[in-house]
């Protein structure tokens, strides 16, 4: 199988030029997805392993694109991230692999194998939680989302109040209201909700 690497982590190229033994030929490597799709263009390529953030095209948009010119190409998808939406979105654009970047070697060149066989391999750490039911996100009322942003933006209640002409205590209505909503009871947590269903700015 001829092998497109997409990723800016030189150890793990390097590592993969060593470690990567017939059927698989790493044909090329690049470190940002236009490069991979001007090669993917002009060449026949079977696996696409890649990133999943990157400048100017993630890495599933990267993998669907390539799709359409080889319909036959397999992908794998290397990331940090370990949220389920994200597996599940890769997986519904039809990579066969999700793989985590705190795997190591074995597991990489196994879930290459599985993938090559025509199999689906996903991190164990997210496998079991891809069988709970999938969270939609409770809808947010307009003043709900004033307030979200404005969080976002490390406003004070007090801040918050003055700009949307509220009292401190219907600010802090609001905040505990959007803590339940998100399910979290920080504002990290918060923040992530927030952009994890795109609802900032």
């Amino acid at each position: 199988m001829k092998v497109v690497l997409v990723d800016d982590h030189q150890i793990l190229t390097d590592a993969l030029h060593r470690l990567l033994t017939a059927p698989f030929e790493l044909a090329a490597t690049f470190n940002n997805p236009k490069a991979a799709m001007e090669f993917i263009r002009a060449n026949e390529v079977d696996l696409l392993i890649t990133d999943y953030q990157m400048s100017g095209m993630n890495g599933i948009e990267l993998f669907v694109r390539a799709k359409e010119l080889h319909p036959a190409l397999k992908g794998v998808l290397l990331t940090m991230h370990d949220e389920v939406s994200l597996a599940r979105k890769a997986i519904k654009a039809g990579l066969q692999g999700f793989l985590l970047k705190n795997a190591g070697m074995n597991e990489l060149l196994l879930a290459l194998d599985k993938v090559r066989q025509g199999h689906t391999y996903i991190s164990p750490e997210i496998t079991g939680r891809l069988l709970e039911p999938e969270q939609l996100p409770s809808p947010l009322s307009e003043r709900e989302r004033q307030v979200l942003q404005l969080i976002v933006k490390e406003y004070t209640n007090k801040q918050i109040a003055d700009a949307l002409h509220l009292s401190e205590r219907t600010v802090e209505t609001y905040r505990k209201n959007l803590f339940a909503k998100a399910n979290t009871n920080n504002i990290v947590g918060l923040i992530k909700y927030a952009y994890a269903h795109k609802l900032v700015d």
